[in-house]
């Protein structure tokens, strides 16, 4: 069977976590011939699109892509669609909410869910947000791709580095969160606060952020090289901070992937349940969790190992991939 793999993008973080990052290994799991595409670098006819039995389109929302996704079943073509965000509940302060919140934009990603043979999402919030358009939806957690990166068996020492990561999407989520983060800057400055994707010192969060000298910001970057960065960054505490709404509540844990793997202990939303990390349910807790790290009370190296287990165990790609095969061979 032929199988195409859709992208709006695919070199974006959404990419290498939902589609083209997942597609090598894939390809060793299954006989299954697939094929990942940009869909603005070929041409979308029926000479194309008939050589496929299945088309799973990556994050579509646009007028252009639900009459794709009808051209596509009108072929007698499988269509499985893949979203890795509540897009009908982005927060005001997110770049690309002026583009999703347009009615006739939701319209079109209803009209998709709809169609749609099958649907794949990375949480259980997610699946419930749009299990009013669809009964086909499966949980497809985000996982830590194995076939790409090995952790060293001997992680560096720990730094004094406490890492932030997320691009300016998140600025409300650093605002609600800014009297924390003011307080360990103060409390804790032998240690080094890093912004990774985005500089709060050049955006409205300046004129709330303590004017310290022990904090910086790397500019976002090659999701292969950030792992790389962030692992020689060695830090010893990534945290997560989100607001409680309906958009957050539906991503995925990523962020707490990726300091795991870096070897920090990552402070994370309490829905995530995540073991190994610290969960927080409020913003003092919150506070107190970073605190907790960076006072020592707590064993980094225990918490982390936990955690990396955990992420071994269940969410490294090589197994999550098996949801895949099964949804591929349930289509087939």
């Amino acid at each position: 069977m032929k199988v195409l793999f859709l992208t709006l993008s695919s070199s974006d973080s959404c990419a290498f976590y939902r589609s083209a990052g997942v597609i090598e290994d894939l390809r060793r799991k299954t006989d299954n011939e697939i094929t990942l595409a940009q869909w603005d670098q070929v041409s979308m006819n029926w000479s194309f699109i008939s050589q496929f039995d299945l088309v799973m389109f990556q994050r579509p929302f646009s007028k252009e892509s639900l009459n794709l996704c009808g051209y596509i079943k009108q072929l007698g073509i499988k269509l499985w669609i893949d979203y890795d965000d509540n897009l009908f509940a982005l927060n005001p302060e997110n770049p690309t909410y002026h583009i999703y919140s347009n009615p006739e934009v939701q319209k079109n990603i209803k009209g998709m869910l709809k169609i749609a043979d099958a649907v794949s999402v990375p949480t259980e919030y997610l699946k419930q947000a749009y299990s009013e358009f669809n009964k086909n939806i499966t949980v497809i957690p985000n996982a830590f791709n194995d076939a790409l990166f090995t952790r060293p068996k001997e992680l560096l020492r720990r730094t004094n580095n406490v890492v932030w990561r997320g691009p300016e999407a998140h600025i409300y989520d650093l605002l609600h969160h800014m009297n924390g983060i003011n307080k360990c800057l103060d409390e804790f400055s032998d240690w080094r606060f890093i912004f990774m994707g985005f500089d709060p010192d050049k955006s409205i969060l300046a004129y709330f952020i303590h004017n310290t000298t022990n904090k910086a910001s790397i500019p976002s970057m090659d999701i292969i090289i950030y792992f790389k960065t962030l692992l020689d960054m060695a830090p010893s505490c990534l945290h997560v901070p989100l607001h409680d709404n309906a958009f957050n509540r539906c991503k995925s844990n990523i962020a707490a992937i990726e300091g795991s793997y870096a070897g920090a202990v990552c402070v994370v939303p309490a829905w995530w349940n995540f073991p190994g990390t610290i969960p927080y349910t409020d913003l003092p807790s919150y506070y107190e969790a970073i605190r907790s790290v960076l006072s020592g009370d707590v064993d980094k190296e225990a918490m982390n190992k936990e955690a990396w287990t955990y992420i071994m165990d269940c969410l490294s790609l090589s197994k999550v991939n098996e949801m895949r095969i099964n949804l591929i061979n349930s289509l087939l």
